[in-house]
């Protein structure tokens, strides 16, 4: 494994750190989190420029289950990124004021329900990865092979970052703000900042531990075959 897989792993997560960071505007200054969010949208240039033989290949390969949910998960990613990024620009006030829209309100609205569906969307692919990211994390600790006392220690900590999550959803009315409802939940964040980046953090890991096991799931259950055509 080279430098620039490792690169682009601490990359990949700095974005998935940073998704989390521009959800705390309210802990923020309103420069802070532009600044953020123009560093994110950067990272996913950097991402696709990465991985553009990934796209080269798309039309080459056999579809299967898996491939289509993860060609799926990408397309929504993109709308989401994509609607993100618009908004954006068109609420901008401190680094791209000259091409803000007065009294945009609904954009704001239309803006936050897309960070939520982004940093959802991101949990799920980074899930259906995760087979790859543990190998290279294993790698550069110097671990290898199976060892059944490792896997069920590993699976415990799945099970409670999981478990966690599901608390976290829940406190953090992470499904009414996925559904653009609203919520009279706020974050104290005089009382608990770090509290708020576990509890995302923590949805997080839920979603990629419910990708990570569906995709094996449907590989053991033979659903997995190529797709005719």
């Amino acid at each position: 494994m080279n430098g620039i897989f490792r690169l682009r792993l601490v990359l990949d997560f700095l974005a998935v750190g940073l998704v989390i960071a521009c959800l705390a505007y309210w802990w923020l200054d309103n420069l802070s989190h532009e600044l953020f969010g123009t560093v994110l949208f950067t990272l996913v240039i950097v991402h696709n420029v990465f991985n553009r033989r990934w796209y080269g290949g798309v039309t080459k390969r056999k579809l299967d289950a898996v491939r289509v949910v993860n060609l799926v998960t990408i397309a929504c990613l993109v709308i989401a990124m994509t609607i993100m990024l618009v908004t954006s620009l068109l609420i901008s006030r401190d680094v791209l004021p000259f091409m803000a829209l007065d009294g945009a309100f609904a954009v704001r609205e239309v803006h936050m329900f897309a960070g939520y569906w982004v940093l959802l969307i991101i949990s799920l692919h980074l899930g259906t990865r995760w087979q790859v990211v543990m190998e290279v994390c294993g790698r550069l600790i110097g671990i290898s092979g199976h060892n059944a006392y490792r896997m069920a220690v590993l699976r415990l900590v799945t099970v409670t970052i999981a478990a966690w999550g599901v608390r976290s959803f829940f406190e953090m009315t992470f499904g009414s703000k996925l559904m653009l409802s609203y919520s009279l939940d706020m974050w104290d964040f005089n009382q608990s900042t770090l509290g708020f980046f576990v509890n995302y953090a923590s949805i997080v890991g839920l979603f990629v531990a419910a990708m990570h096991y569906a995709l094996m799931l449907i590989r053991k259950i033979g659903w997995n075959r190529a797709l005719p055509g």
